[in-house]
């Protein structure tokens, strides 16, 4: 056991959820623009997908479900526009960024994946939680942000904070057997969702980092060549 085992406050349970981020314009300038305002001026706005949906600026993976096409045409309008403006995926890849979080709301607590960009980062700690029953499950560090993961008797206790000012943000422990069972359903709805979005575009960006600049395939709204 790890001496801050002690500090950790007990959670009941923890619900789980991979987002779809939106974005409400398209910004088609130079990626290092000379005037500021060309942040504000150089956009086109986007229509965002009418699905029902808890935050106005993502879509979990439980509210995507039955609105698939919905959200391919909102993907689909900005592979339209970056290819009316010549913009490379480079310069857009952010719009296809996903986000994880595992949270209680009852008991107001958050753990969020801030530089979790595409499914295959979620995807690895999803499989540690899920194969590791004893020990170190993960431990993760990035600027700003350090995520220390660990399975004991049952119980996984979560440790995140900031290396670099040297804080701890929250130590907090929630049984490991519901929160598996939770991230096994969200894995098979992200594998299907990515899988029903990289079929309709013809190009998956969002399983992990993409290096060569994707063919995206016309849809419904027509067009063709790279983004």
């Amino acid at each position: 056991m790890e001496p801050w085992f002690a500090e950790a406050t007990a959670v009941e349970s923890l619900k789980a959820e991979i987002c779809f981020l939106l974005r409400p314009d398209f910004y088609f300038g130079p990626d290092r623009p000379t005037d500021p305002a060309d942040r504000q001026r150089l956009v086109v706005p986007l229509s965002l997908p009418d699905i029902p949906r808890t935050t106005h600026s993502m879509v979990r993976t439980s509210e995507a479900i039955g609105h698939e096409a919905e959200l391919v045409s909102y993907y689909d309008q900005i592979v339209r526009v970056a290819r009316e403006h010549r913009r490379p995926f480079n310069s857009i890849r952010h719009h296809f960024w996903l986000r994880f979080w595992l949270w209680n709301e009852e008991q107001k607590v958050d753990i969020s994946f801030p530089w979790y960009d595409s499914f295959s980062e979620i995807d690895r700690f999803i499989e540690s939680v899920s194969n590791v029953s004893l020990g170190l499950v993960d431990h993760d560090l990035e600027q700003g942000w350090e995520m220390e993961v660990h399975s004991h008797s049952g119980i996984l206790f979560f440790r995140e904070g900031d290396p670099d000012a040297g804080e701890t943000h929250f130590v907090v422990s929630s049984p490991r057997g519901k929160l598996v069972v939770e991230l096994t359903e969200l894995r098979e709805r992200a594998v299907g969702l990515i899988e029903r979005l990289s079929d309709a575009l013809g190009a998956d960006v969002w399983t992990a980092y993409v290096r060569e600049e994707p063919t995206f395939m016309p849809n419904v709204h027509g067009g063709g060549g790279k983004a």
